[in-house]
């Protein structure tokens, strides 16, 4: 009987180490899967690194290369060469030295610009010799020109349009022939100087000139402004100063210079009883 109570009792304990050897597999195999979760976790946060680390690189290497341009657009004082800023001073100043000594230059009494004495208030030469005029000796001839010259510079105010010597501005220039070229008598000229480019229009059309030259207004009407000897005076300068047209030529033009059969019908009719 002592013999058989003794299995009975081992029984139990062998259950019992089943038991832990059980629990203790269970373990093991619920504890893998946390072990390859921890090592899959720096795997993916490595990745994640070298992917957004260049990124951050090129974004601040562009920003810094922007700013750098933009400093230099903005920033920059001397956009030209100050070879070339120093030529905005000296080229204006040698073409104003120029047109001064042209303008002193030109052949006096011909073609450039008569002075008036203001002693005898009679017309010389840019030198100051006398201005005989050209090819006509009358005493009238050089009255016309020096009150043409003083029509032309102030009460008419014709050089601030068309140049003191004739070459133009904002008006067309008399010199070079231009003159001439479109008004090719007298007549014409002096009707232009009456009635101004809203006469002329309203008048005779909107072209003027031997070139048909379309009016495009600006020009003033001196008619009533001006007396007839000032507006044939100015007529007369610019057709022999600037035009270059003989003296003698003009005036007879102009009809301010006897022909001779004039001069002989004025002898004949006096001569009569």
């Amino acid at each position: 009987s002592v013999a058989a109570s003794v299995p009975k009792e081992e029984a139990p304990v062998v259950e019992e180490i089943t038991t832990e050897e059980e629990i203790t597999t269970e373990e093991v195999v619920e504890e893998a899967p946390i072990e390859e979760v921890v090592e899959e976790a720096p795997v993916e946060e490595v990745n994640e690194v070298s992917v957004s680390s260049p990124v951050t690189r090129q974004v601040t290497k562009s920003l810094s290369f922007a700013n750098e341009t933009m400093g230099i657009k903005l920033n920059s004082e001397n956009l030209l060469p100050k070879w070339l800023n120093f030529s905005f001073i000296v080229i204006p100043l040698f073409i104003l030295v120029g047109l001064i000594s042209s303008s002193n230059t030109q052949d006096c009494g011909e073609r450039g610009m008569l002075n008036v004495d203001r002693k005898s208030q009679e017309a010389v030469n840019c030198d100051g010799s006398p201005y005989e005029g050209r090819g006509v000796a009358a005493t009238n001839t050089v009255n016309y020109i020096a009150i043409g010259q003083e029509v032309y510079a102030g009460a008419a105010a014709c050089a601030g349009c068309h140049g003191g010597g004739g070459g133009g501005g904002v008006g067309p220039a008399f010199i070079g022939g231009a003159l001439y070229t479109t008004f090719p008598t007298c007549a014409d000229h002096t009707k232009w100087i009456q009635l101004g480019s809203a006469g002329w229009q309203a008048e005779v059309g909107p072209t003027y000139g031997a070139e048909e030259t379309v009016s495009i207004g600006g020009m003033p009407g001196f008619q009533g402004k001006l007396t007839e000897d000032e507006l044939y005076a100015v007529v007369v300068f610019e057709r022999v100063v600037f035009g270059g047209g003989n003296t003698e030529e003009v005036l007879r033009d102009c009809g301010l210079l006897e022909t001779d059969e004039e001069e002989v019908t004025t002898e004949a009719i006096s001569s009569n009883p």
